[in-house]
């Protein structure tokens, strides 16, 4: 069954993506189409001064579970996947295609991030390789979960 077309926030959506931390959890309400982070520390930016009930506006507050889907992000290994595919697609230099493919296959993707810090060029062409191949993760994530959103996304 189709929902009805949703008013998505494509960042708080994205950022719902981007989410690698496992104290957190985020969710779409498939009634309002509000994303809704979910966790430890969620409301760490509030002062004790400040209402949790004044943050979120009584219409938006969070709906039952029923009306919430779990955001699936990626996985570490999809986006080393992605590092290998960007390695192998990119016109860089052969020394630093090595370079990056011998940090991809040692371990965790932050050695082949720190590498880019000291190649501007590439690491742009990276971080837009890598958002491209976020926003299919996404895409597709919609897809399967039959949410039409009620504007296409930024990237389309």
């Amino acid at each position: 069954m189709k929902h009805k077309p949703l008013q998505i926030d494509w960042d708080e959506l994205e950022a719902a993506f981007e989410n690698r931390n496992e104290d957190l959890t985020y969710y779409v309400d498939l009634v309002t189409g509000q994303v809704i982070l979910e966790g430890e520390g969620e409301d760490a930016h509030f002062d004790e001064d400040d209402e949790m009930d004044d943050a979120v506006p009584e219409e938006a507050a969070p709906r039952g579970e029923t009306t919430r889907l779990y955001v699936v992000s990626f996985a570490e290994d999809d986006e080393i996947d992605w590092m290998d595919e960007f390695i192998e697609g990119d016109a860089m230099d052969p020394e630093l295609k090595e370079t990056l493919s011998d940090l991809v296959a040692m371990g965790p993707p932050q050695k082949f991030k720190d590498e880019l810090r000291q190649h501007a060029d590439v690491r742009a062409r990276w971080f837009l390789f890598r958002s491209e191949r976020l926003h299919e993760v996404m895409d597709a994530w919609m897809e399967s979960n039959k949410i039409s959103p009620a504007t296409p996304p930024p990237w389309k």
